[in-house]
């Protein structure tokens, strides 16, 4: 047996703690004694990885082990078995029998795989253009300063940011001058969630509320199992919903009247009326948390902290149902392979999943086949949110080791990869949001540590705060799942850290950050 193969099951125990560790150190709350003596050792963790990462040649660092594709050929023969197994099994608890899948309407493709090129074809210069451009983008980035503890969430309302943080408050930022300009409290416990309704629902409730047909609301979900209705014009709560368990996540459908549909740590989904707040429908959709929430056209789709993702379609002011959500589909943590949803980003027949691992799966739904597109230069990094903007698809990446954080932007509908997108001492980033100015230039928020407003300059500027690099490892083509150097099931169950915190919640790389950060 080679030196490489002995060092690699210790390297990968060393990133696994680490991966705790990082959960830990964003609780934010007071730790246990034992969690203390944990995060205690991180100094001495990371130079012991070092040491090791020394001995191995450079090409082994980013994948360790010469029988990593081996063990992941083995995980995947595993999980078909299983799945073969499961074929006939019960619905999840309290879901309708599965319907027919319909021929979605959405235009993209049925693959994860590159179309075929030639060298110096139209869709290889178009890419060739878009990545050398992104090699030489140039940003601002400006700081929004505010909360008091972690941002969980943000979203985008004209020239406004919305921000939610774990300090319990929702805030109103003016983009063009950097300013707060509206402090919603209200929440007891901490904001997971914000989800905005579009202009024409908006003016339905303004009318029914007497209001001015310019008025915006924003909806939040927080821990004190409430969703509150905001006018952002006047900064007051217009309606508050009593759900009886934590929201985790918010979404909007935007059919008929308009529905909430929120997400409960308890696994359920739950439909509310835009306009009277009462419940239409309630269904126990997850074993776990739902983290995700996502609309697109028309299906609605949700992801678990267990690794499970649903598929929805929306039925309301279609068909005349009592029920406005109908599930299409359930895939199992056994089917995905996801460590846990912690967001996720659905286009055509694709979700993108960001699951707290180095990579990005990419779910088919609608025959379960999951594939994963590298999100950093090494396992050692953990991806906490996906989403697209404008024919992009950006992935935050997180290096356990070195503490740096990084956008990884590939290209739609191929996949990719485009550029990576830092700077010096930049926090771990838990969520993004997008949007385009009148002339065209991108305008990201992200959230965590810190909330920061990126606003791209003219290609002529002479300065950026933001560094452009190529990660190597992220130019590859798509993995199969479980072949990407990761820890396997058998491995983690091996590991001698508990991964649960004092509350009994899981803190470990299969949870989404939102239990860790939130519970």
């Amino acid at each position: 047996m080679s030196g490489q193969d002995l060092l690699s099951p210790e390297i990968r125990r060393l990133r696994k703690k680490l991966r705790q560790i990082a959960g830990l150190e964003i609780l934010q709350r007071e730790l246990t004694g034992e969690e203390r003596e944990k995060v205690s050792r991180k100094a001495e963790l990371c130079a012991r990885l070092a040491q090791l990462l020394a001995r191995l040649p450079q090409e082994a660092q980013g994948i360790v082990g010469s029988d990593a594709e081996e063990r992941g050929r083995e995980t995947m023969k595993r999980r078909v078995q299983s799945r073969d197994a499961q074929e006939s099994k019960a619905p999840v608890s309290g879901l309708p029998e599965e319907v027919p899948v319909k021929q979605s309407k959405l235009e993209d493709t049925k693959s994860t795989a590159r179309p075929a090129e030639t060298e110096g074809s139209t869709a290889d210069t178009g890419f060739l253009a878009a990545r050398e451009s992104w090699e030489k983008v140039k940003f601002r980035l400006r700081s929004l300063e505010g909360h008091s503890d972690i941002i969980t969430c943000v979203a985008v309302v004209d020239n406004h940011v919305v921000s939610g943080s774990r300090d319990t408050t929702v805030k109103v930022w003016h983009v063009p001058t950097a300013t707060e300009q509206r402090h919603l409290g209200g929440h007891t416990g901490g904001v997971t969630c914000l989800s905005l309704p579009p202009p024409e629902h908006c003016n339905i409730l303004a009318r029914s509320l007497g209001l001015g047909s310019s008025e915006r609301f924003i909806l939040s979900g927080s821990v004190d199992s409430c969703v509150r209705v905001w006018a952002l014009n006047s900064g007051s709560c217009i309606r508050s919903i009593y759900t009886f368990n934590s929201v985790m996540s918010l979404s909007f459908i935007p059919e008929g009247e308009g529905y909430i549909v929120t997400g409960s740590d308890g696994g359920k989904v739950e439909v509310w009326s835009w306009l009277s707040g009462e419940c239409c429908h309630s269904v126990r959709a997850h074993e776990d948390s739902v983290t995700a929430l996502k609309t697109h056209g028309p299906h609605l789709f949700s992801g678990s902290a267990d690794g499970g993702v649903s598929v929805w379609e929306v039925t309301a002011g279609s068909r005349g149902d009592s029920a406005p959500l109908r599930r299409l589909t359930h895939w199992s943590p056994v089917h995905t392979g996801l460590a846990g949803v912690c967001c996720l980003s659905p286009r055509g027949e694709r979700v993108y999943v960001a699951d707290g691992r180095a990579s990005l799966g990419v779910l088919d739904w609608r025959n379960g086949s999951v594939s994963r597109l590298a999100n950093h230069g090494s396992v050692s990094g953990v991806s906490d949110c996906v989403t697209q903007t404008e024919g992009i698809l950006i992935g935050s990446g997180f290096d356990l080791e070195t503490g740096e954080s990084s956008l990884n932007l590939r290209s739609l509908p191929d996949n990719r990869y485009l550029a990576s997108l830092s700077w010096p001492e930049s926090p771990r980033i838990l969520c993004l949001a997008t949007w385009l100015t009148p002339s065209g230039g991108h305008r990201w928020v992200t959230g965590g540590r810190s909330l920061t407003v990126w606003e791209q300059l003219p290609a002529n500027s002479k300065k950026s705060d933001v560094q452009t690099r190529r990660l190597s490892p992220l130019d590859g083509p798509p993995l199969e799942s479980g072949s990407d150097g990761e820890m396997t099931e058998e491995e983690e169950s091996e590991e001698e850290y508990s991964s649960r915190d004092a509350a009994g919640k899981d803190t470990g790389p299969g949870t989404s950050w939102a239990h860790c950060v939130l519970l």
